[in-house]
């Protein structure tokens, strides 16, 4: 307990807010997560299917989905430059989030299916705006992207965690397209929601939508961890990288299988390999940092840095740069 404890007092320390605007952002995303927590709890309670178009599973996921990516959002503001349009661009990020996970709720307590759902007029205003606002989440993405190539004041490993992870996030908004046209045209061939959504005979559009949004959250722990051990600022990019290497062809493995229709478990012989061996390289880069993070606060002594550390950012010292 007090190894996991040393480790979530790091974490907590790389993302937590350090501005008013920064912890407008955090309360957005606690927010999320806390009614993801809550309609679980209205899940149990209630007894109803878990799966399907109209289900309390969808509260739950996105709301703790992208409470996970507001909290990131502020982490990667920590790192960058103060700027009008990067402050924009992230609070974006979470608007367009709240405003998603609002119309997903309201949903699932009218009874009726928040995605691809035309049947009344209603329905199709709520579907609408939903694509809406995921465009518009993108672009707040990549205004992200670009910041974090051109202001970015954090050390290597985080900004390797970065551009990978907004580059997954990216990624899985094209194939969040993707799915949208296919629930659109079974809507428009049956009158009805889809019950699963699915490429091609079992490809599972879902997973590899999942795997691209999540990488960024994951690989952002792999860096903090790597930046608080007893591993250098070169090392860290290093073992960052490779995880992040890992988690790209990972998530490339899932993305094919689903697109050439095949059900997760059974991809083929390639995407099979190159499944297993991302896998196994994440995971032996978590494991790198795991070990070598023991020494972090509330593990250990902590040790003298091997490099000089990188220099505190406009974000952390409150001061405001140049628009």
């Amino acid at each position: 307990m007090n190894v996991l404890g040393g480790y979530a007092s790091e974490v907590w320390r790389a993302v937590r807010p350090v501005d008013r605007y920064q912890r407008l952002l955090w309360w957005c995303g606690t927010a999320m997560v806390a009614s993801g927590a809550v309609h679980g709890v209205v899940a149990l309670v209630d007894f109803a299917p878990w799966w399907g178009p109209v289900s309390w599973r969808k509260p739950v996921v996105f709301g703790v989905s992208f409470g996970l990516m507001a909290w990131a959002a502020v982490r990667i503001l920590r790192q960058l430059a103060v700027r009008w349009w990067i402050r924009a661009g992230a609070g974006l990020v979470v608007l367009t989030s709240v405003g998603e996970t609002a119309l997903i709720t309201a949903q699932r307590w009218r009874g009726t299916a928040s995605h691809f759902n035309r049947a009344t007029a209603t329905d199709a205003a709520v579907w609408s705006a939903i694509g809406d606002l995921v465009v518009l989440l993108v672009l707040g993405v990549v205004v992200l992207c670009v910041a974090a190539l051109v202001r970015f004041e954090g050390r290597p490993a985080s900004r390797v965690a970065v551009l990978v992870g907004l580059a997954g996030v990216l990624a899985a908004g094209a194939i969040g397209q993707r799915m949208a046209a296919v629930g659109e045209q079974v809507f428009d061939e049956t009158g009805h929601v889809p019950h699963e959504l699915l490429f091609g005979a079992a490809g599972s559009a879902k997973l590899a939508h999942a795997v691209g949004l999540h990488g960024l959250q994951l690989l952002a722990v792999l860096a903090i961890l790597c930046e608080a051990g007893r591993l250098g600022e070169r090392a860290a990019g290093t073992v960052t990288g490779i995880a992040a290497l890992g988690y790209a062809a990972a998530f490339t493995a899932i993305t094919v299988t689903a697109y050439d229709g095949r059900a997760p478990l059974h991809p083929s012989a390639a995407m099979a390999v190159l499944l297993v061996a991302g896998f196994l390289t994440t995971a032996a880069a978590a494991l790198v940092t795991f070990v070598r993070a023991s020494s972090i606060r509330g593990t250990g002594s902590r040790p003298m840095p091997t490099s000089s550390p990188a220099r505190p950012t406009a974000a952390d010292t409150g001061r405001a740069g140049p628009t």
